[in-house]
């Protein structure tokens, strides 16, 4: 097809499930069919009826209860709820992530990103925000730190650890994926190579993954392995989060109170 709009031809392919036997059509929509189609999806939600859109919003959040049973970090917090774009306070150094993040909230691109900047400048909270606001569109997400995430897949820690298909379908399945602080698990072979294979079925999906780390790109790719960087770098932008550590800036103002 040739858009009439832009002119850009529109095409899809067969793509291959990684893990999986089977294939499934991908079309490649140009950006004016992906507004449309965002478009015709909003004005379908809001002539429904308010019954029709408490089943629809029900049977999302029954389908989403299977990334938070396997992952419940977030429903699980108290200070997620209150981690939106409208509670982050932009500090000297935040804030161009803080409208790079916002922008892609608002667009949802297909492309995913990495968030780089030291301990305690607000990536956590950035990533959290935007999960709010594709869990209000009615996406799914799935949402952990990668310590976690590793945690669940090791045997001999949890005799009811998961398999590696079951993650590998959820991160597959999930519209965004989102990893917290990558980096911070201790670097083995083990942790390395579960990392990529996840990696690998988000990026052969084509699932945007959003990415925090402390650590820069020299001391990522040291510490995950240089195919895991390659392939978050093909898959989005990095955007450094500057600014210095906001906790100890709240730990000085109490000891400042104090005395």
């Amino acid at each position: 097809m040739i858009c009439e709009r832009c002119g850009q031809r529109v095409d899809g392919a067969w793509q291959a499930v990684p893990h999986l036997s089977l294939r499934i059509w991908h079309w490649h929509f140009c950006g004016c069919m992906q507004t449309a189609m965002a478009y015709e999806a909003d004005q379908r939600e809001r002539g429904q009826l308010p019954e029709q859109r408490r089943q629809r919003r029900e049977h999302f959040d029954h389908d989403q209860a299977a990334w938070w049973t396997m992952f419940p970090q977030l429903p699980r917090s108290k200070r997620a709820n209150r981690q939106t774009f409208a509670t982050f306070e932009p500090r000297p150094g935040t804030e161009q992530a803080l409208a790079k993040v916002k922008a892609w909230a608002n667009t949802w691109p297909r492309e995913g990103f990495l968030l780089t900047g030291n301990v305690g400048t607000g990536k956590t909270h950035l990533v959290r925000a935007v999960v709010h606001t594709v869990l209000a569109a009615e996406r799914h997400v799935l949402y952990t730190s990668t310590p976690y995430l590793l945690e669940r897949l090791r045997p001999d820690a949890r005799p009811d650890a998961p398999s590696m298909d079951t993650i590998l379908n959820l991160h597959y399945r999930a519209d965004v994926v989102v990893w917290d602080d990558l980096g911070t698990e201790k670097p083995s072979e083990w942790v390395t190579e579960r990392l990529y294979l996840l990696v690998d079925t988000c990026y052969e999906a084509e699932r945007p993954m959003l990415v925090t780390s402390n650590y820069g790109l020299d001391d990522l790719k040291g510490r995950v392995g240089d195919r895991i960087v390659s392939r978050l770098l093909e898959m989005g932008p990095v955007w450094a989060v500057g600014g210095d550590d906001a906790r100890v800036q709240i730990a000085r103002s109490r000891l400042a109170g104090a005395s």
